[in-house]
């Protein structure tokens, strides 16, 4: 089910679309969440405006591969969670994507069915984001120096159903404010944190001002200024 975000439209198939796009809304975005059914994505454009970003998540297998191929085949720029997906079938499905988004545990298998090295991964797509659990963020590119982003301090872990859906909300959410990779992944980190900390994958609430707050925290003033001109607009 895709989902939209202000000017920046992204799909997401899978199971936890809605999931992801209310962890967005939680951030003041308005996502809008398409039907699984809806493939076309020049009917989406049509509809609701270009693409400025497509994320293509876990999901049915021939749907992530035609939503990549139309986003090869237009021009599109495409974030990928390939999910389940290994070998051959995993290689095709990433590659030209913008964004490789996956935990630590599917990236292993990623390299280990594809027979690829990182660095030949990164030939494949732009640049890498891999969560590592309480090890935090792993960011790398091709063309750039690795980013490690410190996962935030947890209050109390109560749950960790829904801990991937609110780093993608976070990451997607980041993007679709025109704030860098690594910020970014810092608002979905933060996000995290606040999933952690409730029951459920959809339980937690954002409070704009103690979101920006604990971003402070854990990443200093400069990602609370960031944040807080869209979370706290004067």
């Amino acid at each position: 089910m895709p989902l939209v975000v202000q000017g920046m439209k992204t799909a997401v198939t899978g199971t936890t679309a809605e999931t992801i796009g209310l962890g967005m809304s939680r951030l003041g975005q308005a996502p809008v969440v398409i039907g699984a059914d809806e493939l076309d994505l020049i009917e989406v454009m049509e509809r609701g405006g270009t693409l400025g970003l497509v994320h293509i998540g876990p999901g049915d297998a021939k749907a992530m591969h035609a939503y990549a191929d139309q986003c090869r085949d237009l021009g599109l720029e495409f974030s990928a969670d390939p999910g389940d997906l290994e070998g051959g079938e995993a290689a095709e499905f990433v590659a030209g994507a913008k964004f490789l988004v996956t935990d630590r545990e599917r990236h292993q298998v990623l390299l280990a069915s594809t027979d690829l090295s990182d660095d030949e991964l990164l030939e494949r797509v732009r640049v890498r984001v891999t969560t590592l659990d309480q090890d935090g963020v792993e960011i790398a590119g091709h063309d750039m120096e690795r980013v490690r982003v410190p996962f935030p301090r947890v209050r109390e872990i109560i749950d960790p159903a829904g801990a991937g859906e609110a780093f993608a909300a976070g990451l997607l959410a980041g993007l679709g404010w025109g704030m860098s990779v690594r910020r970014s992944a810092e608002v979905g980190s933060q996000l995290t944190a606040l999933a952690l900390e409730t029951v459920g994958p959809q339980g937690y609430a954002v409070n704009p001002v103690e979101f920006v707050q604990r971003l402070e925290q854990s990443y200093g003033p400069a990602a609370a200024a960031e944040a807080s001109a869209y979370l706290l607009p004067e």
